[in-house]
């Protein structure tokens, strides 16, 4: 059995080095339990207060009989199938976003996974093989993450700093969508990655429809 442990450490692995040596799963091999962690942890760097920082014993073993409910969480890539499917999609292209051809097919993969497997799973913050050489050579850290939902603080160019992620639409390809949100306007130079532009503004008015849906942490 593999224990994740990303929900638990996110917020000192942000903010403190020590934190980082838990890393995001912990293999406990054939038996998930409070033992077997602890067998674990104490042959590594990582220790049981860092992975659960001010709770007393029987709040640890709580939590560690809930998350060994799980089994290893789904890789963030598993849902749609590919990287660039996901690429795509957080950049606001694609079939899902754009509603256009091929929009059934795909979203029919995201139903399988909401219908068959999301209530009983720990989904794992997206990070991706094509980005693991990219990342460390161009200032975004040492880490697969899109450019766009890159968590590493520490990295030159991270864009995580206010440990909040939001993604909005403008439009909705299907009328599926609420007016939820005001939208004055987004500095395009933030995200060249992601949008292909160098530097600019996009300005809203007050009559254009925008559906935000995001959390922090």
């Amino acid at each position: 059995m593999k224990l994740t442990t990303f929900a638990l450490i996110l917020p000192y692995l942000l903010a403190t080095p020590a934190a980082a040596q838990c890393g995001p799963v912990i293999d406990l091999g054939g038996t998930c339990d409070l033992a077997a962690l602890e067998g674990k942890l104490s042959t590594s760097t990582c220790t049981i207060e860092e992975l659960f920082p001010g709770q007393d014993a029987a709040s640890i073993a709580s939590t560690v009989a809930e998350l060994c409910e799980y089994d290893a969480p789904v890789q963030f890539v598993e849902i749609q199938g590919t990287y660039q499917r996901d690429h795509n999609f957080m950049d606001g292209g694609g079939a899902v976003a754009d509603g256009e051809f091929g929009f059934e097919m795909d979203t029919a993969r995201l139903k399988r996974f909401i219908d068959n497997s999301m209530d009983d799973s720990l989904i794992s913050w997206p990070e991706y093989e094509q980005k693991e050489d990219y990342n460390p050579a161009n200032g975004y850290g040492d880490n697969g993450y899109m450019t766009n939902f890159n968590i590493d603080r520490d990295a030159e160019k991270g864009s995580c700093q206010m440990n909040t992620v939001m993604c909005c639409f403008i439009e909705s390809a299907k009328d599926a969508l609420v007016d939820n949100t005001d939208v004055c306007r987004h500095d395009l130079s933030s995200s060249p990655q992601s949008n292909h532009v160098n530097s600019g503004w996009s300005v809203f008015t007050d009559d254009d429809p925008a559906h935000c849906v995001g959390f922090t942490w």
